[in-house]
């Protein structure tokens, strides 16, 4: 039997060999089981690029453009142009897309050469809020989304609440298949953390974290608001935001405003493999999302055993049960994210309970191998 290879097409994921990529290795290498190469095609922004130690993971990375919508239409026509070459040593057998950026150009390679094009669904782009990129980017979004699943031959999603949107515009449940998103305990274990506390986590009796885009959709500018008057009720606290965005120089303004600039960090991007520890030395994970699929972030903190304040949007409330695994709250409300938090500090018992729950949930539902097998068993029930 012919080998059989899988192009994935993604404008932000691209095979690094460095620890800030290990969940996108180790999901490669899982795919390895049944594929015989991985070729990956991005415009990844780093600037740690670097192709793949591996050698049947292949990174093929493309030019990136300022403006975000010609650099779609050039994505595709470079693109075309990169897969013309790349078809004729691998043969894709199936042509997949994590981003409706690169599905266009999986969508049209996929015609070209008479193969599968599976789209992968993260979250509600049919609903895709206005104030993430303003109302132009908004409607184009949920155009050509619309337009992609119509066409593609396969979708993936990572959270039942997906399967509504997609009955709506007339999706057959035998193209939909549901793989979650998947962490891997191995790194996200107490096993993995530094004996030492990171010294910007010793400055106050509590800690809460955010891990992440710091961007209007994951809903950092509530989640600053919102610590302001947490802060004046609990003065021994400190925020930590771990990631980088464009809302980054707000934040810090924001917080000199507010008049908590000494207990707001921005850390920027850290090492991946760091992340298991400030988790371990936080108090309460946030994610304050306006739109989301599931975040694996939460994922991560339940492998990790900390509690978890969330927004009650897209996947999140199939992830977290409210009150029993998780605080939920709805999308935008500060007060209501101040009370959430408030209450996990008051009461550590009800805290540490539902971080157990929500851990054992992790384990049954979310660990690397139960995602890895669905995702081999959707390219075995495409293909054969």
């Amino acid at each position: 039997m012919s080998e059989k290879n899988i192009c994935l097409i993604s404008r932000s994921i691209y095979p690094h060999p460095i620890s800030k990529h290990t969940q996108n290795m180790k999901t490669f290498e899982g795919w390895l089981r049944y594929w015989a190469n991985v070729v990956v095609i991005s415009q990844c922004q780093s600037r740690e690029l670097c192709a793949s130690q591996y050698k049947n993971i292949h990174g093929v990375l493309l030019p990136l453009m300022k403006n975000k919508y010609f650099n779609v239409a050039y994505f595709t026509i470079t693109g075309l142009y990169k897969i013309r070459q790349l078809h004729k040593h691998y043969n894709f057998e199936i042509y997949q897309a994590s981003d409706a950026g690169g599905a266009i150009l999986a969508l049209v390679a996929s015609k070209i050469y008479g193969k599968k094009f599976v789209f992968e669904v993260q979250g509600d782009i049919f609903d895709y809020p206005s104030q993430v990129g303003g109302k132009v980017h908004s409607s184009l979004v949920k155009f050509f989304s619309e337009v992609i699943v119509k066409k593609a031959d396969y979708i993936r999603i990572v959270s039942p609440f997906l399967y509504e949107p997609l009955d709506r515009f007339g999706i057959k449940r035998d193209k939909i298949f549901l793989v979650p998103p998947r962490c891997d305990s191995a790194l996200f274990s107490d096993k993995n953390i530094d004996k030492d506390k990171p010294e910007i986590l010793c400055n106050n009796q509590y800690n809460l974290l955010f891990v992440g885009n710091l961007l209007i959709a994951k809903g950092v500018d509530i989640l600053l608001e919102a610590f302001a008057l947490i802060a004046k009720e609990n003065s021994n606290i400190g925020l930590i935001f771990i990631g980088d965005g464009e809302e980054k120089l707000r934040l810090k303004s924001r917080a000199e405003e507010l008049g908590i600039g000494k207990k707001v960090f921005l850390l920027g991007r850290v090492e991946y493999n760091l992340i298991p520890t400030f988790m371990h030395y936080s108090d309460i994970l946030i994610l304050p999302s306006i739109e989301e699929g599931v975040g694996r972030v939460l994922l991560e903190a339940m492998s990790m055993n900390l509690p978890i304040v969330a927004s009650n949007v897209g996947g999140i409330p199939l992830v977290i049960d409210n009150n029993k695994d998780g605080l939920l709250f709805e999308v935008g409300d500060i007060e209501a994210l101040k009370d959430k938090v408030l209450f996990l500090l008051n009461d550590p018992t009800s805290s540490k309970d539902m971080a157990k729950v929500a851990h054992q949930k992790f384990i049954t539902n979310y660990e690397y191998e139960v995602s890895m097998n669905m995702f081999l068993d959707m390219y075995k029930t495409i293909l054969e």
